[in-house]
């Protein structure tokens, strides 16, 4: 009886040691702060490839970003806001990477030059004076 309780016990303790490791990796972000380090906003990234997702490298680890979140961390830097890569774990926050002058840019994903050019274009701001809703609006101005 001593012995099946014993076997029970380190048989429990191992399984809750390993879903702990198992659990162990969090999601990771590219987060920017302002230049008094109040959050700005933030990108999830990835650690296992993923369709549509470009292979990236921060800080001599390997990630899988959209061109989206690389064309918003070459702004991010534009507009002098600092980025680093965190790992979450539940409530806890690790800093993984801090060195956001070697952030992977458009022209570091292997893309073709075309390829960039679109994704440039389609992250452009709208032209106020061509939107829609400026259109609309100055239809109805005279209606105040």
């Amino acid at each position: 009886m001593k012995r099946a309780l014993a076997f029970l016990t380190l048989s429990t303790i191992s399984a809750v040691y390993m879903a702990g490791a198992a659990h162990a990796q969090g999601d990771f972000y590219i987060r920017s702060n302002y230049s008094n380090g109040g959050f700005n906003g933030s990108h999830e990234i990835l650690t296992l490839p993923k369709k549509g997702y470009h292979e990236a490298r921060y800080c001599d680890r390997t990630f899988w970003v959209s061109s989206g979140t690389v064309v918003w961390t070459e702004e991010e830097v534009a507009a002098g806001r600092s980025l680093i890569v965190e790992e979450n774990i539940g409530a806890e926050r690790r800093v993984v990477c801090s060195d956001y002058s070697a952030f992977a840019t458009l022209d570091d994903l292997g893309l073709k030059k075309r390829e960039i050019e679109q994704i440039r274009r389609r992250n452009e701001p709208l032209d106020m004076k061509s939107s829609r809703l400026r259109t609309i609006r100055d239809a109805f101005s005279q209606f105040k």
